[in-house]
C-alpha cells in the first residue's frame, strides 16, 4: 500500500515494531500498510466513533489482515492497556488532543517504547507537555504535502528535562531573541528541526511569515488600531521569531 508524504513520515519515525497501535485510525492506512510490509505483528487501531472504526474493519478485512488486527472504540489512550503497544501513533488529531491524551493516560504513554505525533496545529501545546512529562524527543520531521506543511514528533519516555533544547535555544539567543522567545520558537518548531535544513521545514516557516504578516496588516488597516495595540504587539514578536527561525534555516543551509 502507497502512503502520501505524511503518513510516510510517521512510518518511517514509527516501524518497525512489535505491536503498533494507531489513535485515531480513520480508514487504517498505517495499519494495513506495517502489516502488509511486514514491519509490525500486530495493529491495534482505533477511534472515538463507530463509522470510521467500520471503515478500517471492512479495510483491513479486504487485504486480509483482520485476524492480526484489533478495532477498539474509546478515546486517546483509554483502549489500550499498559504495555499492550510498543509503538504508539496519533496522526491528524489537534495537538491540544494529543497532549491531552498523554496526561490523562501517562501511564500508558510511559509504557511505549516510542510515541508518534502529526499534530494537526498545536505543536507548541503538545511539545511543552512532553516536555514537562520527561518525554524527550527522539526524531522530528516536517513534509509538505498538497503544498501544506506538517510536522511529525517521535518522543521516548526517560525522565527529567529533555537536552534537545539546549543547543538551539543558544543558537536562537545568539541571533538576538531573548530566552523567552528562543523557547516559544522551539515550542513552535521543535528543536530538532530547528537544527535541520529539511525542505519541508522552510515551507511551514515561510507559511506562517506569511500568515502572521497579514494578520498584522489586517490589524493595521483597522478604524480601531489602538484598541488592538497589544494584538499588534504579539503579532510583531511573533514574526521576529518565525524570521529569526527562518535565517536559522538559510544560514544551516548554506553551511550544508
Amino acid at each position: 500500500m502507497d502512503l502520501g508524504p505524511r503518513l510516510r513520515a510517521v512510518a518511517e519515525l514509527a516501524l518497525p515494531c512489535e505491536t503498533l497501535a494507531d489513535i485515531g485510525t480513520d480508514h487504517a492506512y498505517l495499519p494495513v500498510f506495517a502489516l502488509e510490509a511486514g514491519m509490525t505483528r500486530r495493529a491495534i487501531a482505533t477511534d472515538v466513533r463507530e463509522g470510521p472504526l467500520s471503515q478500517a474493519r471492512a479495510h483491513l478485512a479486504a487485504r486480509g489482515l483482520l485476524s492480526r488486527a484489533s478495532i477498539r472504540l474509546g478515546d486517546g489512550l483509554e483502549p489500550l492497556q499498559v504495555g499492550e503497544a510498543d509503538v504508539i501513533v496519533s496522526a491528524g488529531l489537534g495537538g491540544r488532543a494529543q497532549a491531552d491524551m498523554v496526561e490523562r493516560r501517562e501511564d500508558i504513554a510511559r509504557s511505549a517504547r516510542r510515541l508518534v505525533f502529526q499534530p494537526m496545529g498545536a505543536g507548541h501545546v503538545l511539545r511543552q507537555t512532553l516536555y514537562r512529562l520527561g518525554f524527550h524527543l527522539a526524531a522530528e520531521e516536517a513534509v509538505c504535502e498538497a503544498d501544506k506543511p506538517y510536522e511529525i514528533i517521535a518522543a521516548e519516555y526517560r525522565g527529567g528535562p529533555d537536552p534537545a533544547y539546549s543547543v538551539p535555544l543558544s543558537h536562537l539567543c545568539d541571533r538576538g531573541l531573548r530566552p523567552d522567545e528562543a523557547w516559544e520558537a522551539l515550542w513552535m518548531v521543535g528543536p530538532l528541526l530547528c537544527l535541520a535544513s529539511a525542505p519541508g521545514l522552510r515551507c511551514r516557516i515561510e507559511a506562517e511569515v506569511r500568515r502572521t504578516e497579514r494578520a498584522m496588516a489586517r490589524v493595521e488597516r483597522s478604524d480601531h488600531r489602538a484598541l488592538h495595540a497589544a494584538q499588534l504587539e504579539l503579532l510583531a514578536r511573533r514574526k521576529k521569531i518565525w524570521n529569526a527561525l527562518l535565517a536559522r534555516w538559510e544560514e544551516d543551509r548554506t553551511c550544508r
